[in-house]
């Protein structure tokens, strides 16, 4: 039987911001595809999405409206942070609250094997709050680490092995003294895919995985945890991200935030809000583009769009598809853009010119890293 084309959903998560785990465990959770698809199909109150535990690794989302901002000459709104009235440039009027960055370096490596760079970071607070940096070989597709470090609380759960079977402590040397053990232990066979979790401090837990990474069973031993042991934790440095959006709407909680600067190949950035309650939530994303323009078209409602959506307007001269809860944006400074709400947060936004008006109140920084924004909300 000929496989079904994949949705705008799958497709954005295949080609930009995925979310297959890259190492062992291969979770996966595909969070906002039926929430992206009812918003394509022009529906504000789509479902929300269930969490099924930890992502790894990859970005999730698709979108961030990449846009200028493109404010009215001479408009001036009055807007609250931290409860002082300031004024920025906007057109419509839009309210913004003022939130701490959601990206922040809570940990970071210190040894890597010869070739790995840090060029992936996750922030997220979804099911186990935790952060998550990853290094590969620049420019190629060989040996992968990713260090997590989860928020103060119990030990995390163990997850599954490949094919479902419930993971298993192995014994492990500790880690600077700490108590450690292997969920995955390299193996004499040649496994060089490994996750090894340690205590770092009363009441919290790191881990480390690899995948692709030279030697056998000892050598894999042994930098895995040269690695751990090199590993710091507890940084507050925000992380620079290629965008900036201003009229963010107050009251929401970051749920996931992703930077990828090469890592699994992708460039590009996530920003997800939610709000207590059903279908309350905003996500905005960048992923760079390709210079190619969607030809998908719904089929009828409730029926989902077959690749990525065919422009049916302009937006700064960009080609865009534009619906009542979703912006898909071409070609922006380098991007492609893509902004979604519901719930609440739509509401609150159609006040100020909806998921367009938001667009219109971002900034996408471009390609170069030394252009980024540390404060890439408000």
């Amino acid at each position: 039987m000929k496989a079904e084309a994949p949705t705008v959903n799958e497709l954005d998560l295949m080609r930009t911001m995925r979310t297959d785990a890259p190492i062992p465990s291969q979770q996966r959770l595909d969070t906002g595809q039926k929430r992206l698809l009812a918003m394509i199909d022009g529906s504000s109150e789509a479902p929300r999405p269930v969490r099924a535990g930890r992502r790894f690794g990859r970005t999730w989302g698709v979108l961030l409206a990449g846009g200028l901002a493109t404010a009215a000459a001479g408009a001036v709104v009055a807007t609250q942070v931290g409860g002082s009235p300031v004024t920025v440039q906007g057109s419509p009027a839009a309210v913004s609250a003022r939130y701490d960055n959601p990206l922040v370096e809570r940990a970071t490596f210190g040894w890597l094997p010869a070739g790995l760079h840090a060029n992936g970071y996750v922030a997220d607070h979804q099911h186990e709050n935790f952060f998550q940096v990853t290094a590969q070989q620049r420019g190629k597709s060989g040996g992968i680490v990713t260090l997590t470090a989860y928020g103060r609380g119990k030990e995390p759960f163990l997850g599954y092995l490949p094919g479902g079977v419930p993971a298993k402590r192995i014994a492990a040397a500790p880690v600077n003294g700490h108590s450690a053990y292997w969920i995955f232990k390299p193996d004499p066979s040649g496994q060089s895919e490994f996750k090894l979790r340690w205590q770092q401090a009363p009441n919290r837990w790191a881990e480390l995985e690899g995948n692709g990474l030279p030697g056998n069973s000892a050598e894999l031993t042994k930098t895995a945890h040269r690695i751990a042991e090199s590993a710091k934790f507890g940084g507050t440095r925000p992380i620079a991200m290629p965008l900036h959006v201003g009229g963010v709407p107050g009251g929401l909680t970051p749920n996931r935030t992703v930077l990828n600067n090469g890592a699994y190949g992708e460039v590009g950035a996530t920003l997800d809000f939610i709000v207590d309650g059903p279908s309350s939530n905003l996500l905005i994303g960048v992923t760079k583009s390709d210079g190619a323009i969607g030809t998908g078209v719904a089929y009828g409602p409730g029926r989902p769009i077959r690749g990525l959506p065919r422009p049916n307007t302009k937006l700064d001269g960009h080609p865009a598809y534009v619906a009542p809860s979703l912006v898909y944006a071409y070609g922006v400074d380098g991007f492609n853009v893509q902004i979604n709400a519901s719930g609440t947060v739509l509401a609150k936004l159609n006040k100020t010119g909806g998921v367009t008006g938001l667009f219109h109140r971002l900034t996408v920084k471009g390609l170069d890293p030394a252009n980024w924004t540390p404060n890439p909300v408000n």
